[in-house]
């Protein structure tokens, strides 16, 4: 009996077909990149949404425990203690940041989010007292501390003040008139290292006395051109509003002063004497 010997021939792709082929994943790589970026882009916004709730949570404990007053927003001599239980001192106790993070567990991945988490992490290889430091300067979203919670820097809410401009800041939770409407933190960008950062711990109207932004976006400009304020979910802002819901907003509604302030009564309201 004779076995026959079958010979197979293996031949691999020629040129023509491999490149026919890195042209085909090509395409279709070009075609699936726009959508991978939206959902990257999705992402990015939903975990800000989710840390804009997260500080409006925190935000209404504090004034459960304080009698119904408003987290103080830029204010000098509020107590605030580190990670390591130390009392911090000037300007570190007078940003948000150290303040609010005993509502939040201490846990500081949820005021820096997306692209801050790593500078979070950059931070955290530092000694203890630069980490302090810089992690009350960059959380992800700014608090419109002028006309919410008070601004010690620019126009302190004092009697003096309140008598020449009125209750131009929510002090208390009682004096919102319209808190759904009321902007209490916001999406922030500003600079580190001569770079831009998604973060910062206060914001600047887009109107005071005078118009104090552009009214054009400009993402070119330096962040306080427009208030440390950054639409970046296409020129859209995520905002925490103080009734404790979240929501984004398009560049001219962020430009809006009835969102910003609690005397406002047309978008380009400005502060004036009484």
């Amino acid at each position: 009996m004779k076995l026959s010997v079958h010979r197979f021939s293996y031949q691999g792709f020629t040129l023509i077909e491999l490149l026919v082929v890195i042209a085909i994943v090509a395409v279709l790589a070009s075609l699936l990149l726009p959508t991978l970026n939206k959902s990257k882009e999705r992402a990015r916004f939903i975990n800000e949404i989710n840390t804009a709730k997260q500080l409006m949570l925190a935000h209404r404990m504090y004034a459960d425990d304080n009698g119904g007053m408003v987290f103080p927003g830029y204010r000098y001599g509020f107590p605030a203690k580190g990670r390591s239980g130390q009392s911090l001192s000037h300007p570190i106790n007078a940003r948000y940041p150290w303040r609010i993070a005993p509502y939040l567990g201490m846990n500081f991945e949820i005021l820096y989010v997306n692209r801050n988490r790593r500078l979070l992490h950059d931070f955290a290889r530092d000694d203890d007292g630069r980490y302090t430091y810089a992690a009350s300067i960059f959380p992800t979203m700014a608090v419109n501390s002028v006309f919410v919670g008070g601004d010690d820097l620019v126009l302190p809410p004092n009697e003096l003040a309140l008598q020449k401009f009125g209750r131009f800041c929510v002090l208390r939770e009682s004096d919102a008139q319209r808190p759904s409407q009321l902007i209490a933190f916001l999406s922030a960008r500003s600079t580190f290292n001569e770079k831009i950062v998604e973060g910062y711990y206060r914001s600047m109207p887009p109107y005071l006395a005078d118009r104090q932004w552009p009214e054009q976006w400009d993402a070119q400009s330096r962040p306080e051109t427009f208030g440390f304020v950054h639409p970046r979910y296409g020129r859209r802002t995520v905002t925490a509003m103080l009734d404790g819901h979240a929501e984004s907003f398009g560049f001219d509604q962020i430009q809006d002063m009835r969102f910003w302030s609690n005397q406002a009564d047309r978008p380009d309201w400005t502060l004036t004497p009484r």
